[in-house]
């Protein structure tokens, strides 16, 4: 697991950029930590982009054009359109900001205690990281949810899908500093089995 610190002292955007050009991630961590933030710096590397926004509470464009960035940001409020704007999308890499937004508004559409929210979820999911994977990188930012199993934390994302995930990111905040800590993992979509 590889460390990055200090993020203010020097330019470590480029040097994050080059460690996660070429994969699929999932960045996470809790709420207001730096995720957006620390994705919208890393634009500049990335090529052209495309940013979906489902939170849209950040300033995004205005701070992507300041850093001239090539990226397009649209705002997206369901995982329907989310996947059909990345189909039409031609271009190195997309950012999904966050997975955890898109969720919420199944929510919002299906009603909190509805059974079908967890099924909707992971097939869109599903959906969604196949889509992504014609892109050079792609970026997944979802939240923390707490494990009450294990009395720790997990990734807000269906584990089933990170079987096409070959980077996860987990970025904290630690004594006021944020602290990125990079996972590679290895991508396994068709299991091979030997008897």
């Amino acid at each position: 697991m590889t460390e990055l610190k200090g993020f203010e002292k020097e330019n470590k955007f480029e040097k994050f950029a080059e460690k996660i050009k070429g994969k699929k991630v999932v960045l996470y961590g809790p709420s207001w930590a730096g995720k957006t933030t620390l994705v919208v710096h890393t634009l500049p590397y990335l090529g052209a982009t495309l940013y979906l926004d489902s939170d849209q509470n950040y300033p995004i464009p205005e701070l992507a054009k300041k850093l001239n960035a090539n990226v397009i940001v649209k705002p997206v409020n369901s995982f329907p359109m989310a996947i059909k704007i990345i189909k039409e999308f031609k271009g190195d890499t997309v950012v999904v900001d966050s997975l955890a937004g898109l969720i919420s508004q199944l929510y919002d559409k299906e009603g909190a205690g509805s059974p079908r929210v967890n099924l909707l979820s992971a097939q869109y999911q599903e959906q969604l990281i196949r889509n992504c994977k014609k892109f050079k990188t792609a970026i997944i930012v979802t939240h923390v949810g707490a494990d009450f199993r294990t009395g720790g934390e997990r990734i807000r994302i269906n584990q089933a899908l990170l079987r096409y995930i070959d980077t996860i990111v987990k970025l904290d905040v630690i004594n006021g500093k944020r602290v990125i800590k990079i996972q590679e993992r290895t991508v396994v979509e068709k299991p091979d089995f030997e008897f």
